[in-house]
C-alpha cells in the first residue's frame, strides 16, 4: 500500500484515507463554519437545506482557461487551503489551474508534487489566501454507508444558457447502491443513484449529517467506458459489473484515528 500524508504542525489530527486504494491524509480535527452557526459531527440527520448549504460552502470551481470540474475544501492550514478533485479533472485541462471559492473570489491553484495517490483518480491542489477564511469539509469513515442510505452529491456544470466556461451549482439527491469490497481501478468502491454530469468529478459525496464520505468521480450509463477491473487485476462479475455500470461512482474516504 502506498502512503500518503499531509503533516500538521498544529492541532490533534487524525488519518483519512480512500478505502484500499492506497491514500492517507493526515488533517487536523476541525468544524465547518456555516454563517454564525458551527455546525460539528452529529449522530442526527440534517435538513435537506442544511445538506446543501454545506455543500455549497465546501465545494469549489476548478478552471484552467475555462471551467473543468468541482474540488472539495478539505483542509485549512494558516493561509493555504487544501482542495481534493478527481486526477481526470486536471488531465482535462493543462495548467495554470485557478480556484474560484463560493463567495466568487478565484485564486491562483498549485498542484500538489508531494502528495501523490499512485492508482487513484485524485489529486490535491492547493491555494493561499490572507484575508478570507472559508469553511472546510467535516470527513467521516465510509464504512458507516449502508445499501440503500440517502447521499448527496453538490457540484458544477456547465451552464450552457451562460457564456462560455460559466458554471452553475447542482444539488442531487439518491440512495447508496453499491458497496464494493475492494477498489475498482481509479479507488472506486461507492456507488449510488444521484444524477451526476459533467463538471461534478470532484464534487463531495455527502450522507444525511453533511458528512463527507467519497469524492465523486464518474456518473452512471457513462458514455465512455467504465473500469472493468478491481485495481488487484481481477474483474467483477457481469451482474456487479451491470451495477456498476448503472451507478454513479466514488473514491471512498476512511479515517483512522
Amino acid at each position: 500500500m502506498n502512503w500518503l500524508g499531509l503533516r500538521q504542525r498544529l492541532g490533534q489530527t487524525i488519518c483519512v484515507g480512500a478505502c484500499l486504494g492506497g491514500l492517507i491524509l493526515v488533517l487536523p480535527k476541525q468544524q465547518s463554519i456555516l454563517g454564525n452557526d458551527t455546525y460539528t459531527q452529529s449522530s442526527a440527520q440534517l435538513p435537506l437545506a442544511q445538506v446543501q448549504k454545506i455543500a455549497q460552502t465546501i465545494t469549489v470551481k476548478i478552471q484552467s482557461k475555462e471551467f473543468i470540474g468541482s474540488g472539495t475544501l478539505i483542509e485549512r492550514h494558516g493561509q493555504v487551503y487544501t482542495v481534493m478533485t478527481n486526477a481526470h479533472v486536471l488531465r482535462s485541462a493543462a495548467p495554470p489551474y485557478q480556484i474560484q471559492t463560493p463567495d466568487g473570489q478565484v485564486y491562483k491553484a498549485n498542484v500538489s508534487k508531494t502528495q501523490q495517490f499512485q492508482n487513484d483518480d485524485l489529486a490535491i491542489l492547493q491555494f493561499r489566501t490572507p484575508k478570507a477564511s472559508y469553511p472546510v469539509a467535516t470527513l467521516r469513515d465510509s464504512s458507516i454507508l449502508q445499501l440503500k442510505e440517502q447521499v448527496f452529491v453538490g457540484g458544477f456544470i456547465p451552464n450552457s444558457a451562460s457564456q462560455e466556461g460559466q458554471s452553475k451549482f447542482v444539488f442531487t439527491e439518491g440512495q447508496i447502491s453499491l458497496l464494493l469490497d475492494k477498489a475498482l481501478e481509479g479507488g472506486y468502491q461507492i456507488g449510488y443513484t444521484n444524477d451526476v454530469t459533467k463538471g461534478m468529478s470532484g464534487a463531495p459525496l455527502l450522507n444525511s449529517r453533511g458528512e463527507v464520505v467519497g469524492i465523486n468521480g464518474w456518473r452512471k450509463d457513462p458514455v465512455w467506458e467504465t473500469p472493468e477491473l478491481y485495481q488487484d487485476g481481477s474483474q467483477p462479475s457481469k451482474n456487479l459489473q451491470d451495477i456498476i455500470t448503472r451507478s454513479s461512482m466514488a473514491v471512498p474516504i476512511k479515517i483512522r484515528g
